[in-house]
């Protein structure tokens, strides 16, 4: 399996004999995370395509692989539905039937062919959202949340309103944010006092960090590691056992 790819300087060699499309890198290591989680990571490798208008380019250069023709079974496809689920998953089946590919008439229907197809719009079918929408649910009832809800009302008050397409993204940095200034501060057995809690200064110049993360949440741009996050081995931001995943890991089990 020597013959690869590469699109956007990302290398690609197919490896497994189901193969799982997202649309960038932080979806990559979430994804890998739940597969492992589900303890099929040994069954499904997943591939960024570099964007959600890369899916067409992507899949004409995987097809090309010999290794594509002679062990690729499935293929499952996962895309934001942003403002638009319905035009999501048009614009994926666009591409698939640019590349002569089996197109599902729905998300979460399996098309059966060589190879099947599954495809999953995020949140869901029907609701306008991202992956971080979903990440930011199954946390929603950390303590956190609350003081981030504020922090949003408050930045909103000063005039500064985040395009709609921007406050998930915005939203999970904040969150990550109070993960780092808890790590910071180095508070053992934090979950079993957070009702106790009061705000220090952590005496460490990584603190200016931390605050830097949470300023970048409230611009238009904020940096992302929702992906790394989920690999978080000691302590999982995300919350894996939570119903709001129950979708997309149905979803994994059906590649």
């Amino acid at each position: 399996m020597g013959n690869s790819i590469k699109d956007n300087l990302m290398p690609v060699t197919i490896t497994k004999t189901k193969i799982l499309l997202v649309e960038g890198n932080d979806e990559l290591n979430l994804f890998e995370e739940l597969l492992n989680d589900l303890n099929l990571n040994d069954q499904i490798q997943v591939i960024e395509v570099g964007g959600k208008t890369k899916f067409s380019p992507k899949l004409s250069g995987i097809k090309s692989m010999p290794e594509f023709r002679t062990i690729v079974t499935s293929i499952g496809i996962v895309r934001d539905a942003d403002d638009d689920p319905i035009s999501a998953f048009q614009s994926v089946c666009s591409a698939l039937r640019k590349n002569q590919l089996p197109e599902p008439n729905a998300p979460l229907v399996t098309v059966q062919g060589r190879p099947h197809v599954t495809v999953m719009i995020v949140p869901d079918r029907n609701t306008i959202g991202m992956i971080e929408n979903v990440c930011l649910e199954s946390v929603n009832d950390d303590p956190a949340m609350e003081c981030i809800d504020q922090f949003f009302l408050c930045l909103e008050n000063k005039g500064r309103v985040l395009a709609d397409n921007q406050v998930p993204k915005a939203r999970v940095r904040a969150y990550l944010t109070s993960r780092e200034l808890l790590e910071i501060a180095h508070f053992e057995g934090i979950q079993h006092c957070l009702n106790d809690y009061q705000v220090r200064n952590p005496k460490s110049a990584a603190v200016a960090v931390a605050r830097t993360h949470a300023f970048l949440s409230s611009r238009y741009t904020p940096d992302l590691d929702l992906g790394m996050a989920a690999k978080k081995t000691d302590d999982r931001y995300w919350r894996f056992d939570s119903p709001v995943f129950d979708n997309i890991k149905r979803f994994l089990q059906m590649i």
